[in-house]
């Protein structure tokens, strides 16, 4: 008798004839939730979460999507479980457990990503959204007030850069315009603190006191990329040489990596996965405004990019910014102060700037002259320099023979620094100010 008992009982519990529904676990989540009772709803979570949890998840891997309205209520357990999840992740934001909240949304977002809520009022909402929102929330209100980073992997430390003042110069082939050979002496008579060449290659006799980051300027496939970066990135990074990277070069410009949003999305959990800190892609139109810095580019490219990064919950340490303005040292000021606070306050590290004008078909037309152009540096590099939300800067030295820009050009045609180019060398962190006696 006492074995058809026990019998009985594990038949009934099995097919949920004693046992409480999935419905019903949720129903006391939400409740302890609404009585501010953290620890009681966590436990409900966590009990939905072992009972259901493995055929809920299940479900979620067969399904391709989100299912209609009509369909959702088939699939009771894993909504249920997908509910719990946020439900504990709220509970534990609650209690000022941040770790163990991000633990709980990123679990609903990686295996419970299509449950849905029944609504009294007749359609479905969706928990992972709800995580991911959260997630940022989290994210973002974990700023760190000296360098306002947007992110809690990396601490103030690992984000600061040697030292601000950089230089974007090509490091090509022996024989080829731009090449390593020709630039590396360039490269040094700056004394920059760090240099990237728009590509991912180490440069051979790189100096040692000067930080390279790479860049991935595009990608076309998903493959090619993760190929690259293991072979030419990756080993360099588990060596300590690399500790940073920079996103992808003007995607918002046809005659650059010109990708759309959407694609550059598609990548960046890849970029993530370095786990060094990731600068954003750096656009020729940073803010979606089309004033005369943003070499004739229109649209919103970045803002787009950036808001759906903060949804999905991506990584980006700090923020592109590309600038090639006049000389109107108010203007550039107040331009990098919006894209500061546009974009999370994450620190801004400006890999590409200098007056130009893109209007000038002849050295005469243009409009910005060496002078103006110096003692636009005179000011704004001393004022970089003393932002703590400026991580880094990095002069564009046109050619001298360029029209739109030869004004602002650091070197000569011998290679000799210029007026402005013996400026930028007197920058450093000891002495923010420069040197302010050089003149032409």
């Amino acid at each position: 008798m006492k074995n058809v008992l026990l019998y009985f009982l594990f038949f009934s519990i099995g097919h949920g004839a004693l046992a409480e529904e999935a419905y019903e676990v949720t129903a006391k989540a939400w409740s302890a939730l609404g009585r501010k009772d953290w620890n009681a709803a966590v436990a409900h979570a966590d009990r939905a979460l072992k009972t259901w949890g493995a055929q809920a998840r299940q479900t979620n891997s067969r399904l391709k999507g989100y299912a209609s309205a009509k369909d959702a209520k088939k699939y009771s357990n894993l909504n249920e479980v997908g509910t719990c999840l946020m439900l504990k992740g709220d509970a534990l934001r609650q209690k000022g457990d941040v770790k163990g909240a991000n633990a709980a949304y990123q679990l609903l977002l990686d295996e419970y990503t299509y449950a849905q809520v029944w609504d009294p009022k007749g359609w479905f909402w969706k928990p992972a959204e709800a995580a991911r929102k959260n997630l940022v929330k989290l994210k973002t209100s974990s700023i760190s007030f000296k360098l306002k980073v947007a992110k809690r992997h990396f601490t103030n430390e690992q984000l600061k850069l040697p030292g601000k003042k950089g230089i974007c110069l090509t490091m090509r082939k022996a024989g080829e315009k731009g090449s390593a050979e020709g630039n590396l002496p360039r490269l040094k008579k700056v004394n920059p603190y760090w240099s990237y060449s728009w590509g991912w290659d180490q440069v051979a006799n790189q100096p040692p006191n000067v930080e390279f980051v790479p860049m991935a300027w595009g990608a076309w496939s998903v493959d090619g990329l993760g190929k690259g970066l293991q072979k030419s990135v990756v080993p360099y990074i588990e060596s300590g040489k690399v500790k940073r990277f920079f996103g992808f070069n003007e995607p918002d410009k046809r005659e650059q990596a010109n990708m759309s949003y959407q694609n550059a999305l598609k990548y960046w959990p890849q970029l993530e996965s370095l786990n060094v800190p990731l600068c954003s892609p750096a656009c020729a139109n940073p803010e979606g405004i089309n004033d005369n810095s943003v070499q004739g580019v229109r649209g919103t490219w970045m803002k787009d990019f950036m808001e759906e990064a903060d949804r999905r919950g991506y990584r980006v340490d700090y923020t592109g910014v590309h600038w090639y303005g006049g000389t109107h040292v108010q203007h550039f000021k107040e331009k990098m102060r919006r894209i500061y606070e546009k974009y999370g306050r994450r620190p801004i590290l400006i890999t590409e700037f200098a007056p130009a004008d893109w209007e000038a078909r002849n050295l005469a037309q243009n409009r910005h002259k060496s002078h103006m152009v110096l003692a636009f540096m005179k000011e704004v590099l001393p004022w970089l320099e003393r932002q703590d939300w400026v991580a880094g800067y990095a002069w564009f030295s046109f050619g001298i023979n360029e029209a739109i820009g030869h004004t602002s050009a650091l070197y000569d045609k011998n290679g000799d620094l210029t007026a402005c180019g013996r400026y930028y060398q007197s920058i450093n962190t000891q002495n923010p100010d420069g040197d302010q006696s050089i003149g032409e």
